[in-house]
């Protein structure tokens, strides 16, 4: 199927553009960022978990950093493993460090790392710690030998090394990976080294390397002062920063700070970012466990499926995702975006493609919001029998959820099983599906949206002298369904530089790239990153 969009580039560019531009070679900066270790630009290195071979994993599509790394970088790198290898005459020894060209990585170079491997049951023993910061001593050695980047800088990025997949526990592995780092910055005070990236991928590495670098942060004028040097030779500091400086967000945040007008435009990802995540299995499993004999694995899996055993076990399962999405807890996400339209009173407009009634339940005001997805919060009539067959889904729930049975998660009382109370016939939940979705709840909405951009256009139209009078803020808009927001977002900013729109894409790999064209022209900027982390940044 041809796109009649652009090629989308497959992994989002300058995710460190800038990164300390403004340090000089005296400073050497320690990082956190979350995140695909292998979309990192403008970085020296990033270190490789491998394993022995130095040659990849073995198993196929295998999810580890191995794998990851070398489906990334391209077969050269397999063969430049191989090399070493058949070079030495022996695996590489746990603890010790490699050197290969990056390839098709934006990293120029990779550092690959045997760490120790633990079985599931097996007690970590002091051998084992000493091996893993040997891990990370070996890579700081082998990256002094590297030439730095064009303007100086040497960055060096780190994954999780042998937590996960080979079982370390990951506390005790964050605290030797910043100890260590830390030391060996105080036995090598004139480092070329500028910059060292803890990288994490889950949520819980990311809070415990944000934590040990709090507490080194605090410890570093007792215990951090560097070895002295020639009074030649600049003396270094170690600075800690929890968040990488990046150009997009700072483009991002000025274009925000200077606009008049601001559009919300909110997909999945928002969701996700509340803990409210479709492709979860482990949320599906915690909510809908029964279902999984069923071959579903994720919320994302149910749409359109239709292979239920009775009414009674669809409804279900419906009836208990719709009780889940209405209680899901609040999170600080909602109190950042209120926060942020908040300096635009009565200039701004939230459109959505989520049907969960996110900004509703979280106190946003529903005069400037559109859902042209639907909500969960009504029912509809399947065979559209009238165009007012939309009735609360609520009632309806609150009466189903006694007679759902624990176990099997099936709706036991027929009765409950909902009706068009117009025609009687087959109700679903009003959400944009197939044939069947009933629009006519959300026309109204619709007008206020496009009133709202009328508006826009009669106010901007060539006052705006190249700023960024109106801010599209896209917040987790996946390419799944392009053409509710995504490609609606973009239109909107294609030609507007009399009309003053800039769109900030916030978004996760490809979902966070904007157009090559429209960043060429300063009208779009992507903010690859959390969105919890790219709203804190943007606000702050």
């Amino acid at each position: 199927m041809l796109c009649p969009r652009p090629a989308i580039p497959r992994l989002p560019s300058n995710i460190l553009n800038d990164v300390d531009a403004s340090a000089d070679s005296s400073s050497l900066r320690l990082s956190c960022w979350k995140g695909d270790i292998t979309t990192l630009t403008d970085i020296t290195a990033i270190v490789n978990a491998a394993n022995a071979q130095l040659e990849g994993c073995f198993r196929p599509k295998h999810r580890c950093i191995d794998s990851v790394i070398h489906a990334a970088a391209g077969p050269r790198l397999r063969d430049a493993c191989h090399s070493l290898i058949e070079d030495q005459g022996h695996i590489e020894p746990v603890g010790s460090a490699k050197v290969t060209p990056g390839f098709r990585l934006p990293a120029s170079w990779v550092l690959h790392t045997v760490g120790p491997q633990l079985h599931r049951s097996q007690k970590l023993q002091p051998y084992h710690e000493t091996q893993l910061a040997s891990c990370y001593k070996s890579c700081l050695d082998a990256a002094e030998s590297l030439p730095a980047l064009e303007d100086g800088r040497k960055v060096v990025a780190f994954c999780c090394i042998s937590t996960g997949l080979f079982a370390f526990p990951s506390e005790i592995a964050a605290e030797i990976a910043v100890g260590t780092v830390a030391s060996w910055y105080k036995e090598h005070p004139d480092t070329t080294i500028t910059q060292i990236i803890f990288d994490t991928f889950l949520e819980k590495d990311w809070t415990l390397y944000q934590q040990k670098l709090a507490q080194l942060k605090k410890s570093i004028p007792e215990n951090l002062t560097p070895s002295p040097q020639p009074s030649s030779q600049p003396s270094q500091s170690l600075q800690i920063s929890s968040q990488i400086p990046n150009a997009a967000v700072t483009k991002a945040r000025t274009w925000i700070n200077e606009a008049s007008n601001l559009i919300i435009s909110a997909g999945a990802g928002l969701s996700a970012a509340t803990g409210l995540d479709y492709t979860s299995t482990a949320l599906f499993d915690n909510h809908f466990r029964a279902f999984t004999e069923k071959s579903l694995r994720r919320l994302y899996d149910v749409f359109g499926h239709v292979d239920w055993d009775s009414p009674g076990q669809k409804w279900g399962y419906y009836f208990l995702h719709l009780s889940m999405v209405r209680s899901w807890p609040t999170s600080p996400v909602p109190s950042t975006l209120r926060e942020l339209v908040g300096r635009f009173p009565s200039k701004y407009f939230i459109r959505t493609s989520n049907a969960d009634g996110f900004f509703l339940k979280n106190g946003f005001d529903p005069e400037f919001i559109s859902t042209p997805q639907g909500q969960y919060g009504f029912l509809q009539c399947f065979n559209k029998c009238r165009p007012d067959a939309v009735f609360p889904s609520d009632p309806l729930v609150d009466a189903a959820l006694p007679f759902i049975d624990s176990v099997t998660q099936v709706l036991t009382d027929s009765t409950k099983i909902p009706h068009c109370p117009f025609c009687g016939g087959e109700a679903t939940i009003c959400v944009r599906g197939e044939h069947y979705f009933n629009a006519g709840p959300f026309r109204a909405q619709n007008m206020k949206w496009n009133r709202f951009l009328r508006g826009l256009d009669g106010h901007q139209l060539g006052e705006s002298n190249g700023s960024a009078a109106t801010v599209i803020l896209e917040l987790g808009v996946g390419l799944n369904t392009p053409g509710v927001l995504r490609w609606p977002n973009e239109n909107l900013v294609i030609g507007s530089e009399s009309r003053g729109f800039r769109l900030i894409r916030v978004g996760m790999g490809a979902s966070g790239c904007v157009p090559w064209e429209l960043e060429e022209q300063d009208l779009a900027v992507g903010v690859s990153a959390d969105i919890k982390t790219a709203l804190d940044l943007l606000t702050s």
